[in-house]
């Protein structure tokens, strides 16, 4: 069995002191500081569960994000990075929220929609609440005086069409793969019907002698 390929490392603006090693599900490693990592609350959280020292980091594993890919959490690192030591907004409803994109996050989310997406997905499952709040205030801005038709190209939302035609093929995939299982399983049941023959015949002719 061949060893198993060291994970990429990304390149990530640390400062000397405390660090998180933190691995994308594509396999992409970042090492990220302990201010920066304080802006989630999922992996502070994860960490202060895991008692982690200074000493363990290069010692273990790193800490796996099964569900981010690793250009994904690159922008989030950048974000948490660029705002580490800054105070994390609380929750309140009641006050309603104007919300100014400082000009670092707006260049950061220079991205496509797609892209834009996954960065929101991840602020969400992270739980970082000001890249969320700006994230979406970002989508609120793309939309803003957009018409449906245009919206669903920006974001890339597929047409009823090809929603269609995504499960119609998708569902002859399936069937497909069931009729070569079935036809793999009659193939089988007949190299075991004529071993069983052969094995017969043999010994038939074994006690004829």
């Amino acid at each position: 069995m061949s060893a198993k390929a060291a994970p990429l490392v990304a390149n990530a603006p640390v400062e000397d002191g405390m660090y998180y090693r933190i691995e994308s599900n594509d396999g992409v490693e970042f090492k990220v500081s302990e201010l920066a990592i304080q802006q989630s609350e999922t992996l502070n959280r994860l960490v202060t569960t895991m008692g982690y020292t200074a000493e363990d980091v290069e010692k273990k594993d790193a800490i796996p994000i099964e569900n981010i890919d690793g250009a994904t959490l690159k922008l989030v690192f950048e974000w948490c990075e660029h705002h580490k030591g800054e105070a994390i907004p609380e929750d309140d409803d009641s006050v309603p929220k104007n919300v100014v994109i400082p000009e670092f996050d707006a260049q950061l989310m220079e991205i496509d929609g797609m892209q834009l997406f996954n960065l929101i997905c991840a602020a969400n499952y992270l739980n970082i609440k000001q890249l969320m709040t700006v994230s979406c205030k970002k989508v609120a801005n793309m939309a803003k005086g957009k018409s449906p038709e245009e919206l669903r190209i920006l974001f890339e939302i597929p047409t009823d069409e090809e929603d269609e035609a995504a499960e119609k093929a998708d569902k002859e995939a399936e069937e497909k793969a069931a009729k070569e299982e079935e036809e793999r399983a009659a193939l089988e049941a007949q190299k075991r019907d004529a071993e069983r023959s052969e094995k017969k015949g043999g010994q038939g002719t074994s006690d004829s002698v």
